[in-house]
């Protein structure tokens, strides 16, 4: 074996979960942004949590609301969601430039895709720094799901998403 780096651990373990961290801006509008940095984090009471690099705008809207909803995208969208990950929601208005349908939770304002396999309704319990990343420790709220619905999975670290089985 030999020694390698963290980016390249990440391509060799793909697939990798891959849900859409849909958040708030400060003027209300939605933000949407893909990560893989995502796990279970207990059954009783229900919590996940993901990780998000320091600068990022969803990250900055949950620590703000404290709330969130995590959304699994269908492969109806992903080009839109390679291209949420490619921009920073804080400079661009990711929706306007590439939009797509959306679909309201009951009991939450978060709007995620229509496209969406299972969404997380989440509060965040706490948030810890880890290195050049946040880990955001949330109470799941409420879950919802369509297993009509194929998602996206994140291969090769986030150099591509695809469903579990290319077609």
């Amino acid at each position: 074996m030999k020694e390698i780096d963290i980016g390249q651990a990440t391509a060799l373990t793909s697939p990798d979960p891959l849900v859409l961290v849909c958040t708030e801006k400060e003027d209300g509008s939605l933000n949407m942004a893909p990560v893989s940095f995502f796990m279970y984090a207990s059954f009783d009471p229900p919590m996940l949590a993901f990780g998000m690099g320091k600068a990022a705008n969803s990250g900055e809207n949950i620590r703000r609301t404290g709330k969130a909803v995590l959304a699994a995208p269908g492969v109806s969208i992903k080009n839109a969601v390679m291209a949420y990950g490619s921009a920073n929601g804080g400079k661009t208005d990711k929706l306007k430039e590439t939009p797509i349908a959306l679909q309201r939770i009951e009991g939450s304002s978060i709007q995620v895709p229509e496209d969406s396999r299972v969404a997380f309704v989440v509060s965040l319990a706490q948030t810890v720094e880890a290195g050049d990343h946040y880990l955001y420790l949330c109470n799941i709220d409420k879950m919802v799901a369509d297993d009509t619905k194929e998602a996206l999975l994140a291969w090769d670290g986030y150099a591509k998403v695809a469903p579990a089985q290319e077609k």
